[in-house]
């Protein structure tokens, strides 16, 4: 009997939430103060889901989801939210909810729901239930958790190196929570989005009059991360001076405000992750060789998908059953032929790029299986043709390149892909001697 935890800041509607819960056969449990949830997980170890209100004082549910996924990834959340919540829900479950569902709550939709959650787990690949957020049979992933719990265990600088897409997020959220500061604060930081002269300010912070509109005092990211873990995200994308100035962090453990001179004290642990290949980055001179042997030897690299065969099946049916108790369609198996054209390409973006594909498709599919018609044209070609697709879409990345005189980022926009694919697909065509 599955076991949920009703999460509502109105004892009636928690209740209401719950008779229909136990209406279907599933043992339910009330409680009003999401800032409890915690203990009572701890408590309760028979609990596996949560039905989670997304708008409560103090604690919001989307604050909740995000602690509970970093801290009990083997419990299940669905969100439950009104219509005008819809978009704080989809951000949820991007956030790692495995549903939402609208009030006022239908017998139905939360059978449905609760039965995909308890029928879509697959077999974990290790014991440790913490893992469970990984869905791969890839026997690579046994040497991957080993080495994220033997570094998570010591207070030192984890790099997490991967394409865009293959986890790396999860994996830092994995090094928090199997490490002893797993219960304060995770705090994730895109690199990229930091223009250079905002490095400073905004990872060491500031001080009132520092520079030009500095009206007050403002902590940076390395306070704001407190004793957790700070996860700094595409640190290739740094320009040489702002890797020096996170060296000396990482090797100091200090930092000062811009426009202090005294030196704070890092309390926070730092993970960092990278979609590019950092020895090359070295080689070429656009990434620091101290940084680079100051962090490497700690290092966890993320297989791309295409690199786990075995995987496109499993994972194509994971989001085929989540996505199908989502949009309420009664898809429930994939075709043959669109199993061999999901098994055929490459996925530059990953295990995110494969659930894009999914849940999309599954929106076109009139029937109860998922046919190769309704995946994107870039897939349904029939896999004899992936040479002539590649070679396509190399010409199209060169075209834009062109256009745009060699700047990726532009180009990338162009293409309507994320600059870290292009990333990838730009490493793919030199190691195939397509361009230098």
């Amino acid at each position: 009997m599955t076991t949920v935890l009703v999460v509502d800041d109105d004892p009636a509607v928690a209740e209401e939430h719950a008779r229909l819960l136990r209406a279907i056969g599933c043992r339910a449990e009330v409680e009003t103060l999401p800032e409890n949830v915690e203990g009572r997980l701890a408590r309760d170890p028979e609990i596996g889901l949560l039905l989670l209100d997304l708008r409560m004082p103090g604690m919001s549910g989307l604050d909740l989801l995000r602690q509970v996924r970093i801290r009990r990834p083997d419990v299940g959340v669905v969100m439950a939210t009104v219509v005008n919540d819809v978009e704080p829900a989809v951000v949820a479950i991007k956030s790692g909810a495995y549903n939402y569902l609208l009030k006022p709550l239908q017998a139905e939709p939360l059978a449905r729901v609760v039965e995909s959650w308890v029928s879509n787990r697959p077999a974990p690949l290790v014991d440790d239930p913490r893992f469970a957020g990984f869905v791969t049979r890839d026997p690579a992933f046994k040497e991957i958790f080993r080495r994220l719990a033997a570094f998570a265990g010591q207070d030192v600088p984890v790099l997490l190196e991967g394409e865009t897409g293959t986890g790396k997020e999860l994996a830092a959220q994995l090094v928090h929570a199997l490490s002893p500061r797993g219960g304060e604060r995770f705090l994730a930081v895109n690199m990229a989005a930091f223009q250079p002269t905002l490095f400073e300010s905004e990872l060491f912070g500031h001080a009132r009059g520092a520079f030009t509109g500095a009206t007050r005092d403002r902590a940076g990211r390395f306070e704001e991360a407190g004793a957790g873990t700070l996860f700094l995200d595409e640190i290739g994308e740094l320009d040489l001076e702002s890797q020096r100035k996170l060296l000396r962090v990482l090797q100091t453990k200090t930092y000062a405000r811009v426009g202090e001179s005294a030196e704070r004290p890092l309390a926070a642990r730092v993970v960092l992750a990278t979609n590019l290949e950092l020895r090359e980055e070295v080689a070429a001179g656009r990434f620091r060789e101290d940084l680079y042997y100051r962090i490497s030897g700690y290092g966890v690299k993320l297989p791309p998908l295409r690199e786990r065969p075995g995987d496109v099946e499993l994972l194509a049916g994971y989001f085929l059953r989540k996505y199908a108790s989502q949009f309420g369609r009664a898809v429930d198996s994939l075709s043959s032929e669109a199993a061999a054209a999901l098994a055929a390409y490459d996925y530059p973006g990953n295990v995110r790029e494969l659930e894009s594909v999914i849940s999309s498709a599954l929106l076109l599919e009139p029937s109860r299986t998922l046919s190769k018609d309704s995946l994107p044209r870039h897939l349904a070609a029939a896999p004899a043709d992936a040479g002539d697709l590649e070679r396509a879409r190399f010409d199209a990345v060169r075209k834009a390149l062109s256009e745009q005189q060699g700047n990726q980022t532009r180009a990338a926009a162009k293409l309507g892909i994320a600059r870290q694919t292009l990333n990838v697909l730009l490493k793919r065509y030199r190691e195939k001697g397509w361009m230098s």
